[in-house]
């Protein structure tokens, strides 16, 4: 009896209960319409237990770089008139900004997986982020294609907004954070 209780697979077996949904967990119903910033996940999406090492850190990492960013790349040089027609540069910017809303969209996603290993972090910060990394990859991919959205940065901006607020309700308040100049193309 003893050997047939020892091959249940003793420390691991909270492990992958936990992975399948992480993996492909959806998001809360509706994450994708209007308003969704501010929803949380759905109770059976998360951990009971922090399942990584440093998770939060990791976190307000990948948080500020995604911010930080969009912020320096393409929602200031967008209030500069950067992506105008006529102005200085105005190809250079939209590459860069393309490349920026790429190497946002990674940070989110891997802000996403450590937040998805925190059971505080995951109830409430899953929809916005899912929200968040949405709007960002439509962006990246009409900044890639060459057209600029006036509306759609000025949307992601407060989603943006509303995803700071929303982490700093959660205990994890972060501050926008420059990327390194390589990963956007100097």
């Amino acid at each position: 009896m003893l050997l047939a209780l020892s091959g249940c697979g003793g420390g691991t077996k909270n492990k992958p209960e936990a992975q399948p949904p992480a993996a492909g967990a959806p998001a809360a119903p509706g994450a994708t319409g209007p308003g969704a910033y501010g929803q949380t996940a759905t109770p059976a999406a998360c951990p009971t237990k922090r399942e990584r090492h440093f998770v939060k850190t990791r976190f307000l990492t990948n948080a500020g770089l995604a911010a930080g960013t969009f912020r320096r790349y393409i929602y200031k040089p967008f209030r500069a008139g950067a992506f105008n027609s006529g102005a200085p540069k105005r190809k250079r910017s939209i590459v860069k900004a393309g490349a920026a809303a790429v190497f946002a969209f990674d940070q989110l996603r891997r802000a996403r997986a450590n937040a998805q290993a925190d059971p505080t972090l995951c109830k409430v910060l899953i929809g916005p982020i899912d929200k968040l990394s949405a709007s960002m990859k439509d962006l990246s991919g009409k900044l890639k294609g060459g057209t600029v959205d006036p509306t759609q940065i000025t949307s992601v901006a407060g989603g943006v907004d509303g995803f700071h607020k929303d982490a700093a309700s959660a205990g994890a308040g972060f501050q926008d954070k420059n990327p390194p100049a390589s990963a956007v193309g100097g």
